[in-house]
């Protein structure tokens, strides 16, 4: 990225965002350099180093909640954090979603796959919300082979990956997009019988979702781990 917000804005946020617990660090960042290039910049370096380890995507989300909620949080603009945050990861959200030649092949390096966690950890920890993220749930629930310039599998498995860490959010706020919690089963067990997806991995994540959407989305089914079922060996 560049114009970095401060001198060496990239090595520092990278540096803090592999901290175990890097938002108190964070935090001091955004409140040495309140402005709101560095806000942009901490959250394009967040989903850089979640997509980079997906594993961690979780924690990193949590640091930016509380980044977000603390009381000595600085005003920027005349806007508090909340609000920055939601429109910049929305926008990264809807660039990570566009499908490129490198997003065509189902894999732990997919871009698609990763931005669909981060957009599932948006909706779980309510840091955003948009269009685009509803719309790429209904891609996946509507994915067709041969219908897309894209792999139908990714749709899917991107669908299942946002449905199974945030369903329960997702869903009763989704009335615009999809219809009900059994319009999602059809479409999930459609995908099924269809054999789109062919990943041993993705297949049980299908299965694990149609199972969750069956018993409404229950905000206790809503799991972290989405990323570690379906690329175990880089959990």
């Amino acid at each position: 990225m560049s114009d970095d917000a401060f001198p060496n804005a990239e090595e520092i946020f990278r540096d803090a965002l592999s901290i175990p617990d890097p938002a108190p660090t964070l935090l001091n960042l955004i409140k040495e350099h309140p402005t709101y290039p560095a806000v942009s910049d901490l959250l394009f370096y967040y989903t850089e180093v979640a997509g980079e380890q997906p594993s961690r995507a979780n924690a990193l989300a949590t640091a930016l909640i509380t980044v977000r909620d603390a009381p000595d949080a600085p005003i920027i603009q005349a806007n508090g954090l909340a609000g920055l945050f939601s429109r910049k990861l929305a926008d990264l959200h809807s660039r990570g979603f566009e499908l490129d030649d490198d997003a065509k092949e189902f894999g732990p390096s997919n871009a698609f796959l990763t931005t669909s966690l981060l957009s599932g950890l948006s909706f779980k920890h309510k840091l955003t919300s948009s269009s685009d993220q509803y719309g790429n749930i209904v891609d996946g629930l509507d994915a067709v082979a041969g219908s897309s310039a894209y792999n139908p599998e990714v749709l899917v498995v991107g669908a299942c990956i946002q449905l199974l860490t945030a369903g329960s959010s997702i869903i009763p706020a989704a009335t615009s997009y999809i219809k009900s919690v059994d319009e999602v089963v059809s479409k999930l067990k459609a995908q099924k019988s269809a054999g789109t997806v062919k990943d041993q991995n993705a297949q049980k994540l299908l299965e694990l979702t149609i199972s969750h959407a069956a018993n409404g989305f229950q905000s206790a089914n809503d799991i972290d781990n989405a990323w570690g079922l379906l690329f175990p060996a880089e959990a």
